[in-house]
């Protein structure tokens, strides 16, 4: 073998493997297994998100593998039950998260509210707004409960959508 051939393929390697190693990313596609039933009764909090909706599908969204998938609860909010979805940060530094969130419908309306957009299509109405950590999909479904779908620091308003559709289509 050559040296000029052993150094192609050792660059080749090096670079399969610095690409795994900054954030082990996936290509991003349109979420698409369903999410679990969800029955909404009088205690959110016996919901299990992160059971119900397919890793599969944030990661799509992210474009990224995740870390972790873990209980979430939306800023000390009483009765909400949500899921937490982590990944690496990318070699520039940047985070790369999201969060499903299922809250007593009063919080729908309950939300400070900074550069938001109705939304059609999704629930009975949805719109997103600025967060304080992320841009949010917040949706109210038969004036019995409100979810947020979130993801950052890169928003991804077309992946949230997806999402909230899928999750819409479960509850029960």
């Amino acid at each position: 073998m050559t040296t000029n051939r052993l150094l192609k393929i050792t660059l080749a390697f090096i670079a399969i493997i610095a690409s795994l190693a900054c954030g082990q990313t996936v290509k991003s596609t349109e979420p698409n297994l369903p999410v679990a039933p969800i029955v909404i009764g009088t205690d959110l909090t016996a919901i299990d998100v992160c059971q119900a909706i397919p890793q599969a599908d944030i990661e799509a969204v992210m474009g990224r593998k995740l870390d972790s998938a873990e209980k979430f609860t939306y800023y000390d909010t009483p009765g909400a039950s949500g899921c937490e979805y982590t990944a690496k940060k990318d070699a520039s530094g940047e985070a790369h998260f999201g969060y499903v969130v299922l809250t007593p419908v009063a919080e729908y309306a309950n939300q400070p509210l900074y550069k938001n957009v109705e939304v059609s299509g999704i629930g009975d109405e949805a719109y997103f707004n600025n967060g304080a950590d992320a841009r949010q999909l917040w949706v109210k479904i038969d004036n019995k409960v409100a979810f947020l779908v979130a993801f950052g620091d890169i928003p991804k308003e077309a992946g949230a959508q997806a999402i909230a559709k899928l999750v819409v289509a479960a509850i029960k």
